[in-house]
């Protein structure tokens, strides 16, 4: 039995009411973020996730603006005429529509970077086994902005759904789908197989664990929607695409936001938070580089990259193992 697919005008419509929600929960959370990376200080990784965070807050702000353009545009600007907002909606290489998806792109990327960089530093910045990662990050880049391109060049009557165009979306989507699965995957075994699992094995793990798994199984189920709904060419999957070029933020921020309600909740426990990066392996200490102290202590520059918040009893409890050497991690000193 045919699926009943909503019309052009309403899925317009409620593409842009689900995009300023979600862009609403993202101004929430970019200031939650700003708040919790100041508290730790703009230094060294923090620099970086602020900036990244600040980025992808701004692309997700053209691209709500780029949603509401379209709603002016389409029910105001050409209301009045017959068939105006139809006519106006059918056209997919209307400037308005056409920097949407390339703000909805480029914010997919950057939020697929993230992810890679998170999985590079978790994994003891083992290269080779991102590699493979950012090569997809690369493919999904070029099939990504292929396919903008090929929606500018469209004619108003042209479909989105063509094949030429079509090819290129769904590789895009694809690879991006790959991204997110295998590396939320990599980093949260990382943080289960270095987490001691005894009674004395600290919560904060768990919750570091699940933060990951969750946040990227929202993104991914959500591109699982959009690519279902392509495929059976529903005018319902723009609502779709749409709340993902605002979920690609999202996420990204609010695990930094989740780590630091988890910082805010040991700390009204009455116990002094330390801030470490409990899933990055010890290495031997280098003279002069700022990075593992003699000890394996993680320097505070690098805590917020995937940031396992415990607190000092937790941290004493923690017993996270080096799978290499099978040698116990330095315990975290406040």
């Amino acid at each position: 039995m045919q699926m009943h697919d909503t019309s052009l005008n309403m899925s317009t419509l409620m593409a842009s009411w689900t995009t300023s929600v979600l862009y609403g929960i993202n101004i929430v959370m970019y200031a939650c973020c700003v708040r919790v990376l100041y508290h730790r200080g703009l230094v060294g990784f923090n620099r970086v996730l602020i900036i990244m965070a600040t980025l992808q807050f701004f692309i997700s702000t053209g691209h709500n603006a780029a949603c509401l353009v379209q709603l002016i545009r389409g029910f105001i600007t050409n209301g009045d005429t017959p068939n105006g907002p139809f006519i106006y909606f059918l056209d997919m290489a209307s400037p308005e529509h056409v920097a949407q998806e390339a703000f909805y792109i480029t914010n997919s990327v950057l939020g697929d970077a993230i992810l890679i960089w998170r999985l590079y530093i978790v994994w003891n910045n083992n290269w080779w086994l991102c590699a493979p990662f950012a090569t997809l990050v690369a493919a999904t880049t070029i099939c990504g902005y292929v396919a903008i391109s090929h929606l500018a060049h469209f004619s108003p009557v042209d479909p989105v759904f063509l094949a030429n165009l079509g090819n290129w979306l769904l590789s895009t989507w694809c690879l991006s789908l790959v991204t997110q699965v295998g590396a939320t995957l990599l980093i949260a075994y990382k943080i289960w197989a270095t987490t001691s699992w005894g009674i004395n094995k600290s919560s904060s793990h768990m919750k570091v664990f699940w933060m990951v798994v969750e946040s990227g199984a929202v993104y991914s189920f959500t591109t699982v929607i959009l690519l279902s709904l392509y495929v059976a060419k529903e005018n319902a999957g723009a609502i779709v695409g749409a709340a993902l070029g605002q979920i690609s933020c999202l996420v990204p921020t609010s695990i930094i936001v989740r780590t630091g309600l988890v910082s805010a909740a040991t700390s009204t426990a009455g116990s002094f938070p330390s801030f470490r990066a409990a899933t990055r392996l010890p290495r031997k200490s280098s003279q002069g580089s700022g990075t593992i102290t003699q000890e394996g202590e993680i320097d505070s520059g690098q805590e917020i990259c995937l940031t396992d918040m415990v607190s000092d009893d937790e941290a004493k409890n923690a017993g996270l193992i080096d799978l290499e050497k099978g040698n116990s991690l330095s315990r975290a000193r406040a």
